[in-house]
């Protein structure tokens, strides 16, 4: 099964769909939204990254007036995942989130959140069936409380901050300016203080490194898990928003172009190196969110409008491994004529049947 968000907001699609893969081409969403249960008051709107994690599903809601983490318990049907708490929602570093990655040796999450221009860590606590989580005070890198000896002065739960801390919507305290060598991470927008506009994007965890989309830097930077040390980064071309790993490769969404590199074996001289891999694209769309299944297959997005409502595709590739990896075998997947597809994640019809 392929779960899929869209842009979603005024007149678009808020609700996540699954897609069947066993079938042939080109598939149709099921006909029922696959987020169900949602508490009075609380609305699903501007869906974005989504995760599994201990066989729960969670959800990023981007929307900037209604900011959330939900998670979901697995299927009892299809792909209808029922709500079981909202995990973290608006407050400090948590604004207008957009990407979200666990922490496969501790029970933490990352989020990266495009109004704070942070990648948020959030403390997860299981409890009675459900998760909810929380934001440590003051910042969360060891690396950057050495650098910058006011903890207290960054935004609660923040891991990567910003080359800016001063932006429109971020309230007391105001954080400091966190240089580019430091890992500080880059933002373009209007007026003062500075209205995000191009911000932090996607986020990915191996070998113990948190890679960071820097949209505005045309890189990925990497840190380590275990106290937050910039490790450096990996320049590509475009802007980068989505990341995926398959193996030992690193995937890129960044405008028309789909990057790869090799992975780092360990935070011990990290670096990346990307190259472009071979993909054509519909006239005028931009690649959106990868997702990989179990038997060398890719799922990427195809955005025909973005920042808008629109339309657009997801297309299958057969990936043959290599430096760069080759795709193959191309077909339109489904097409999307009522909303703009964001992300997608695919997920095992063996443990949560469509």
């Amino acid at each position: 099964m392929l779960l899929v968000t869209f842009h979603g907001g005024s007149g678009g699609t808020n609700n996540m769909y699954g897609y069947s893969t066993k079938d042939g081409t080109p598939q149709n969403p099921e006909t029922e939204a696959g987020l169900a249960g949602m508490p009075k008051g609380v609305n699903l709107d501007q869906l974005r990254a989504m995760a599994t994690y201990k066989g729960n599903l969670y959800v990023v809601n981007g929307s900037e007036a209604n900011p959330y983490v939900f998670v979901f318990g697995p299927p009892k049907k299809g792909p209808t995942f029922d709500y079981l708490d909202t995990v973290i929602g608006a407050g400090q570093s948590i604004m207008h989130p957009f990407g979200i990655t666990f922490d496969p040796s501790s029970p933490t999450c990352y989020v990266s959140n495009q109004d704070s221009n942070v990648v948020a860590q959030v403390n997860l606590t299981a409890k009675h069936g459900t998760v909810t989580g929380s934001l440590g005070k003051g910042c969360q890198s060891k690396f950057l409380s050495d650098k910058y000896p006011r903890p207290d002065a960054f935004l609660d739960g923040t891991f990567v901050a910003s080359q800016i801390g001063e932006l429109k919507g971020v309230k007391n305290p105001i954080p400091p300016d966190v240089s580019e060598k430091h890992g500080g991470l880059g933002v373009k927008g209007q007026n003062k203080p500075l209205e995000p506009s191009n911000s932090v994007r996607g986020v990915a965890i191996a070998n113990g490194i948190l890679f960071v989309c820097d949209e505005v830097d045309s890189r990925i930077n990497m840190y380590e898990l275990d106290g937050g040390k910039f490790l450096g980064s990996g320049s590509l071309k475009g802007s980068p928003t989505h990341l995926a790993i398959d193996k030992n490769g690193l995937w890129v969404s960044a405008d028309g172009v789909l990057y790869w590199s090799a992975l780092p074996a360990s935070v011990t001289g990290a670096s990346l190196s990307f190259q472009s891999v071979v993909i054509v694209l519909p006239a005028n769309n931009k690649l959106g969110g990868i997702s990989f299944d179990n038997s060398d297959n890719v799922y990427v997005i195809f955005q025909d409008g973005t920042h808008t409502k629109g339309t657009g595709s997801i297309s299958k590739f057969a990936v043959t491994s290599g430096s760069p990896p080759t795709l193959s075998n191309g077909e339109t997947f489904a097409t999307t004529g009522n909303d703009t597809p964001e992300f997608c994640l695919w997920v095992s019809d063996s443990n949560w049947p469509s």
